[in-house]
């Protein structure tokens, strides 16, 4: 079994992996033991037994108590748990309903939770019922890469360009597209408007006309233009059918899901978005980003920051901001601030790795012994058996060997259901693997950017 101090996972690459390397090296630096681990590691998850040994557990959304077993399960032992919380800006609904699943219920309200700004501190002390202490206000780590000593960290818009086959001499259109769920399964659906409510149902059917309206004026300008690209970039693990579609039909239209936001930002000419918190990361890059947004979204489930920005809701204003006719978006720092707290003379990586000592080193931060037993209760009596069955490695290997050789009716049906649920679950596992796990030294390789950038 591995052990570490700090146990830091992802579950989108393209989204966490760059902020988590650079508060790993400052942690490394600081004398720490980490590691950057995808939540649905293939070796983790088809484990029998603990893998890792963690002082403290870092993850990316901790709702509910299963939260913590999404990315723990029984493969990995902690003592405290620290909610990054990639997620911080609510809609109008969910700030007015302290029954919200994002106002947290079990051990969710037991652990520490970075903040971003005052605004979100305030909603977990008031409305979720989370302790003072377990509320750290550090700014966005997100915005960090942005900052002017990390200038030069991102790829070179020539050297994106020859990756993605993309011409160096048009124009580069970024669209950051927030269509979460729009073109999910019918089943999917129905989970999420479980989950959020029945206002969401009504949201999702605006997302979807506000999306395919998009999609007509991205075609019509194409038709009109050859020279810009729009990069189409999902929404992080959502599937784009049809941009897709669209991108076959015009060769300067892509849908491209990898690398970072900050990174198309970086190296955009232009910046548009629908519904995305990403936007503000365009602002503060500096890049004057564009709300696209023809149809007006249910107050409700719009967001308390990003319902103040100025929208353009047709086509020839639209053209016009490609043709150079900015409108003024509508935020001012000040705005933005109680939301993301911005300190200009220190950088909140170095504020969030405060906060992780402060956690290593407090005993008032770990599950005491009532926790730990809500804890294990998440699994059924059966369940942890068959856990403590296959941690018993020798008889579990004397299993394995009754399935393979004895020709009992029973054994045979057992063994057919194992491969079967193997053989799908861990093909589902291993392609999310390619496309999500760190691979070939990419930690090793961006924290060795950002040291060259720190120390250099």
């Amino acid at each position: 079994m591995q052990d570490y101090d700090f146990l830091l996972m992802y579950e989108h690459k393209v989204r966490e992996l760059d902020n988590l390397c650079l508060l790993k090296y400052e942690l490394d630096r600081r004398g720490y033991r980490t590691k950057i681990l995808y939540a649905n590691d293939y070796e983790l998850v088809k484990s029998r037994t603990p893998m890792y040994r963690t002082k403290v557990l870092v993850i990316g959304y901790c709702y509910t108590s299963s939260s913590i077993r999404d990315y723990a399960s029984y493969r990995i032992k902690f003592d405290k748990v620290i909610n990054l919380q990639w997620e911080q800006v609510t809609t109008n609904e969910q700030e007015k309903d302290s029954g919200s699943f994002r106002n947290l219920s079990g051990l969710a309200k037991a652990i520490v939770h970075i903040s971003w700004g005052e605004k979100n501190q305030k909603r977990l002390i008031e409305k979720a019922g989370v302790a003072p202490r377990n509320v750290k206000v550090t700014g966005n780590i997100t915005m960090d890469l942005l900052r002017p000593e990390f200038r030069g960290f991102y790829t070179s818009r020539e050297e994106i360009c020859r990756q993605y086959d993309l011409p160096t001499d048009k124009k580069l259109c970024l669209f950051i597209a927030g269509f979460k769920y729009v073109e999910a399964s019918a089943e999917a659906k129905r989970a999420t408007i479980a989950r959020f409510g029945e206002g969401r149902r009504h949201y999702l059917e605006v997302a979807e006309k506000e999306q395919l309206t998009i999609l007509q004026w991205f075609q019509r300008f194409l038709e009109e233009n050859t020279d810009y690209v729009i990069v189409y970039r999902p929404h992080p693990g959502d599937d784009s059918p049809r941009a897709e579609k669209l991108a076959r039909e015009y060769e300067n239209f892509r849908v491209i899901s990898e690398l970072s936001v900050k990174q198309w930002i970086a190296v955009s000419d232009l910046v548009y978005a629908w519904n995305s918190t990403a936007i503000l990361e365009a602002f503060f890059a500096g890049k004057n980003p564009i709300y696209l947004c023809p149809y007006p979204i249910p107050e409700d489930q719009d967001h308390p920051l990003l319902m103040e920005m100025n929208k353009v809701k047709d086509y020839e204003t639209f053209r016009g901001t490609i043709s150079g006719d900015m409108p003024d978006i509508g935020l001012t720092k000040e705005m933005v601030n109680p939301f993301y707290l911005v300190d200009e003379k220190r950088a909140s990586y170095l504020k969030i790795a405060d906060a992780f000592e402060e956690v290593y080193q407090g005993a008032a931060y770990a599950f005491d012994k009532k926790q730990r037993r809500e804890y294990r209760n998440l699994y059924s009596a059966k369940e942890r058996m068959v856990i403590a069955f296959m941690r018993m490695t020798f008889l579990y290997r004397i299993y394995g060997w009754a399935l393979a050789n004895i020709p009992l009716p029973f054994l045979r049906k057992r063994k057919k259901w194992l491969e079967s649920y193997q053989d799908k679950e861990f093909r589902k596992w291993k392609k999310m693997n390619e496309i999500e796990a760190e691979s070939d030294g990419e930690v090793a390789e961006i924290i060795h950017r950002i040291k060259g950038l720190v120390e250099g």
